[in-house]
């Protein structure tokens, strides 16, 4: 009877190091199936991520088709070139560029948020809408840029696309992601720190870009969606371009297939200039207007 009590106490501990291990053991199965899941769930969570990126990015480059389509309705076929305005600031007054997309804002596009690109580390910052009555102008910062080709060729004449139009609208480049995407190539200031300088929102057929030279790379291009970018036609089609191969590669004065698709760049110029032919994309097509 004395040794009763002393077995039951045994045996209750017994019991409860039993439940504790078996506690632990569940607590590390658990453990082991949430961290498999998880390995198996990211990656497609890291997809739907980027897909409704890509998803934001092509609805952007569409509301600023039909911006840009408004705009050439209502200005004689013009598309917004930039301009030379006066800046006023609080330190001094400096004469700068009004960006193309100044003059979209807000008459013909109403949610400046389509300028920025979700994927874009710099989020569009610095824009700002412009303010034509007191003389100040924003220079702003866009996701985006408009073909820089279109917009200076023929002494400016070209930017006039219902007048001179390609012979392939439908594959001529008008605007597409504009990086550099790394503040480290920058020369402008932003609000929360550097920026890299992204030339008024226009794409440079040709910004001089050596992958061998020991100088960093400064070119527009980026790899913002995976490996490329989107592209928006003068007809208003997006297209999904791959640029990784471009940014290891010298340009160059004129392309076999670039020069086939009837490029203006290659045959009447001859001069340095990125090329899109494989993805059947040209900056432009067909005759420029004498200067």
């Amino acid at each position: 009877m004395r040794n009763e009590p002393r077995s039951i106490r045994l045996a209750v501990r017994a019991a409860r190091a039993e439940r504790r291990a078996s506690t632990l053991i569940e607590l590390l199965v658990v453990i082991s199936v949430v961290g498999f899941l998880s390995a198996l769930l990211l990656p497609s969570l890291k997809r739907s991520t980027d897909l409704a990126a890509a998803t934001v990015c092509r609805h952007n480059l569409r509301e600023i088709g039909l911006g840009l389509q408004m705009y050439r309705y209502e200005n004689n076929g013009w598309l917004p070139t930039p301009d030379p305005v006066i800046v006023n600031t609080t330190a001094s007054t400096d004469e700068a560029r009004e960006p193309w997309f100044g003059k979209l804002s807000p008459t013909y596009l109403p949610d400046p948020a389509v300028l920025r690109c979700p994927r874009d580390p710099f989020g569009g910052r610095g824009l700002a809408a412009n303010n034509r009555a007191s003389g100040s102008v924003s220079a702003g910062f866009a996701s985006y840029g408009l073909n820089n080709f279109i917009l200076t060729a023929g002494g400016g004449r070209l930017a006039q696309v219902d007048r001179f139009a390609p012979k392939r609208s439908l594959d001529t480049i008008l605007a597409a992601d504009l990086g550099p995407d790394s503040g480290d190539l920058s020369s402008r200031s932003g609000p929360s720190g550097p920026m890299p300088r992204r030339d008024d929102g226009v794409l440079l057929w040709g910004d001089g870009f050596d992958p061998f030279s020991p100088q960093p790379a400064s070119t527009w291009l980026t790899t913002r969606h995976g490996e490329g970018i989107h592209v928006l036609t003068l007809a208003g089609g997006i297209r999904d371009v791959r640029t990784t191969e471009l940014l290891r590669t010298p340009i160059a004065r004129t392309y076999r297939n670039c020069r086939a698709g009837g490029c203006t760049l290659c045959k009447d110029y001859r001069i340095f200039h990125y090329s899109f032919a494989k993805d059947q994309l040209f900056w432009w097509t067909g005759s420029v207007p004498s200067e």
